[in-house]
């Protein structure tokens, strides 16, 4: 954020020292650097950040694949932008590369994770299962949706569990009331939103397109830091409606669920409430449970962390670098979620 902000102050600077310099170029030295500045803290995220002390023996492969298939996001995005830029402006380019993320949010998990992975039956849910062995203790999988397709990723070590049917009519719920699609709905206005609005103050006007799209990745890293600050709280009530949902059919193992969620992600909301609206999408497991049989009317879904991912597309420095899931490539494209 500090290095956005630093960026933009300097952007005449920058333009009068590169403007002679190939775009390609500095596109590449600008993706190789964040990767670069960003690998002490991804280390340090792996090893330091969560309690759970499982070595993760996958993590360099896992890494490798993260950056790479970020990287060639960024890639595609810039090229889309020196392409169709001048005749159509930014939204579109960005608009095309979130559509081409969220539609492939599967087989990237399923690449990023580099695992095992299989079909299986869960009776109790409406569509497709896929259990995923993760060496990711905090990842929670999730439906991933699309055209013509409503899909849940399991960990594996949840297969068992008694608590599967419970998560199963959580997840229900987000299909029945199509949250997944309408998150990706709200998240792509809020990033169109932002871009617009960069583009209408000049912030990426440039002769040279590599600056222009390094302006653009310092903006929308100040915008999606905003997001960080404001979604949380609206994310909170999708938690609580298909909680009160999976209530109806077994009120004694949702509490427990709800109770065991929290150690399972080794994240337990926080105490202070202004804390928790700004920082945690996931509330704690006391608030959850005194809500449990509150009607919810409305709801945005779990837009803040689904951001984090589909902020990919509009070259977000921060996108994998919070506390949820700093240092942990497979968090990187499926943050845990509830």
């Amino acid at each position: 954020l500090i290095l956005s902000v630093f960026l933009l102050l300097i952007k005449m600077d920058i333009e009068a020292y590169f403007n002679e310099y190939n775009s390609a170029l500095i596109i590449g030295v600008f993706i190789l650097s964040s990767i670069l500045l960003q690998l002490p803290f991804d280390i340090i995220g792996a090893k330091k950040l969560y309690s759970n002390e499982r070595k993760n023996r996958k993590w360099t492969i896992q890494w490798l694949k993260g950056v790479f298939v970020i990287s060639l996001c960024w890639v595609f995005l810039s090229t889309l932008i020196v392409l169709i830029q001048p005749t159509v402006g930014f939204c579109l380019p960005v608009f095309i590369t979130m559509i081409f993320i969220f539609q492939f949010h599967e087989q990237l998990t399923i690449f990023i994770n580099s695992g095992k992975y299989k079909e299986i039956d869960v009776p109790y849910f409406k569509g497709q299962s896929k259990q995923l062995n993760c060496s990711e203790n905090t990842f929670t999988g999730g439906i991933v949706c699309g055209f013509n397709k409503n899909i849940q990723i399991i960990p594996e070590s949840w297969v068992a569990s008694s608590y599967l049917e419970i998560e199963c009519y959580r997840r229900n719920y987000l299909i029945n009331k199509k949250i997944v699609l309408s998150s990706f709905l709200y998240v792509v206005f809020w990033n169109l939103l932002g871009v617009l609005l960069g583009e209408i103050l000049g912030i990426y006007s440039s002769e040279n397109f590599g600056v222009s799209i390094v302006c653009l990745s310092c903006w929308m890293t100040i915008w999606s830091f905003l997001a960080l600050l404001l979604m949380p709280r609206l994310s909170h009530s999708i938690v609580y409606a298909a909680d009160s949902f999976a209530n109806n059919y077994n009120s004694i193992h949702i509490k427990k669920w709800i109770q065991r969620f929290a150690q399972l992600v080794d994240e337990n909301g926080n105490e202070n409430p202004i804390l928790q609206s700004i920082f945690y999408p996931i509330p704690s497991a006391d608030d959850r449970i005194n809500s449990l049989g509150t009607s919810i009317s409305f709801c945005f879904g779990n837009i803040s962390r689904q951001n984090l991912f589909l902020s990919w597309g509009v070259l977000n420095l921060s996108c994998r670098s919070v506390h949820c899931n700093i240092g942990r490539p497979v968090l990187w494209v499926f943050p845990p979620s509830a």
